[in-house]
């Protein structure tokens, strides 16, 4: 007698939402945003489209929860890079910083066309404007972490317009170009720095280790 076989396991409602982000991740790095449909995500996903729509009504909700996911990722690369040993210059640090944010960018084509795509998006825009703040306060204490900051203003946010500064010439560069280009990734690490330095010092006193 044959053993049953037993029952094929039922993807959960995670698991499904997790496969319809990749497929939309997939999607958006090979053929961008226009083309983009909750059917071609459905197939792509090899699920029912009324199971995708159950989910994700339409496209722009199925977008935001991607960018949410790439907000994540944006910040768990912060994260990292505060934790790793750094004994240079405030410049060095923040360099460094630029060039995974933008190495990220390289890697992921699907977060390029998100983020710095000439889409109009408004709950994307919105989303993304609430997590640069997020992004700026831990640019913060990542260099406050290393540091000794001399007083900042309050009225402005020096570090999260900093990093909006700097997306800004990779988001033209990328609409202008369909990709990333060294030079104007060069401009882009110029303008942080060069901002910042209206209001850190060329050299900064390594900050007392915290208790």
């Amino acid at each position: 007698m044959n053993a049953r076989t037993p029952p094929k396991r039922r993807a959960s409602s995670q698991e499904r939402i997790e496969r319809i982000l990749d497929a939309t991740e997939t999607l958006l790095g090979e053929q961008g945003l226009g083309e983009l449909s909750m059917y071609a995500i459905a197939e792509q996903a090899q699920i029912p489209p009324s199971s995708a729509y159950h989910f994700f009504p339409q496209v722009g909700d199925v977008l935001a929860a991607l960018a949410e996911r790439v907000f994540l990722e944006l910040d768990a690369l912060l994260k990292e890079q505060a934790q790793l040993p750094h004994a240079g210059s405030w410049p060095a640090l923040v360099e460094r910083i630029e060039a995974r944010f933008q190495a990220y960018y390289q890697s992921h084509p699907a977060a390029r066309e998100l983020l710095l795509g000439a889409h109009e998006l408004a709950a994307i825009r919105q989303a993304d404007r609430q997590h640069d703040l997020q992004l700026g306060r831990r640019f913060h204490e990542c260099l406050s972490a290393c540091y000794e900051l001399p007083p900042l203003p309050q009225e402005v946010d020096i570090f999260t317009l900093a990093l909006q500064a700097a997306d800004k010439l990779l988001a033209v560069d990328y609409q202008q170009n369909g990709c990333l280009t060294p030079p104007m990734c060069r401009e882009a690490t110029r303008v942080i720095i060069g901002y910042l330095g209206l209001y850190l010092p060329a050299v900064l006193p390594a900050a007392e280790l915290r208790r």
